[in-house]
């Protein structure tokens, strides 16, 4: 892959090319989790070789050098290493952009982000088409709240169902929502309607349904198996039931 155009160039000196590990306070190395989703993905697809390191290294780098990153009156990262044959300001500065753990996570999504599109493997529209997805299914209301009594769907489908027969037309209550989850044989089946979806859809689809909440939901085991005094819960998505 070519090289990203204007990307600068470090005059690192070799002996402060190693930064110091961020934070090294024993403190968790994360303090959000989509800190670590972030890294994780950077680093997974790295190790599928999807890029060399010194491919991310030049996006990383590029954004850990936009003005402003520190605010107040800086000093452009390459301009400081020129101008201290010590490294001394340039160790400070990759230190100080270690430290700043909130900040530096956001310079490797936005890294990432523009990496990716460039590869042509997560296009830049592609991911603003599911960013407004996402927003839109989670201003929504989920269809169903906790403590309502929902019957699970006859549903004949091809394909995974991923939904016992067993649970077919059995009426239960919602404990809780699991929040909105990537339905997986939307993705796998590149979103086609007519494959693998059942054939008795009462709502009409579009590209949102990839996004569907999914419900814990308990049935009392007499009610699946004929006798039993014990409750079952199964994990159900959206389009498998309907108001009881």
């Amino acid at each position: 892959m070519r090289k990203m155009l204007s990307v600068p160039k470090l005059a690192v000196p070799a002996q402060q090319a190693g930064a110091a590990l961020p934070r090294d306070r024993g403190d968790p190395v994360f303090d959000e989790p989509w800190q670590a989703h972030t890294f994780a993905m950077v680093m997974a697809l790295y190790n599928d070789g999807h890029y060399n390191w010194a491919e991310w290294d030049d996006y990383l780098g590029y954004h850990i050098q936009a003005p402003g990153h520190f605010g107040g009156d800086e000093t452009p990262a390459d301009d400081a290493a020129e101008a201290d044959t010590s490294g001394a300001n340039y160790s400070r500065f990759l230190a100080e952009c270690e430290s700043d753990g909130a900040n530096y996570y956001h310079l490797w999504q936005a890294a990432a982000e523009q990496l990716l599109d460039a590869m042509g493997l997560v296009p830049k529209a592609e991911l603003e088409a599911r960013i407004a997805a996402f927003a839109k299914a989670e201003s929504e209301a989920p269809r169903f709240a906790a403590g309502q009594r929902v019957m699970v769907r006859e549903i004949k489908r091809e394909g995974h169902t991923h939904l016992p027969l067993y649970l077919r037309g059995i009426t239960g209550v919602v404990e809780s929502d699991k929040g909105l989850f990537m339905f997986p044989e939307m993705v796998s089946h590149g979103h086609d309607h007519g494959h693998g979806h059942d054939h008795d859809h009462d709502h009409d689809h579009d590209e949102n349904d990839i996004l569907q909440h999914v419900y814990c939901i308990s049935f009392a085991a007499s009610d699946i198996w004929g006798k039993g005094e014990h409750s079952v819960n199964f994990n159900l998505w959206d389009y498998q039931l309907q108001p009881a």
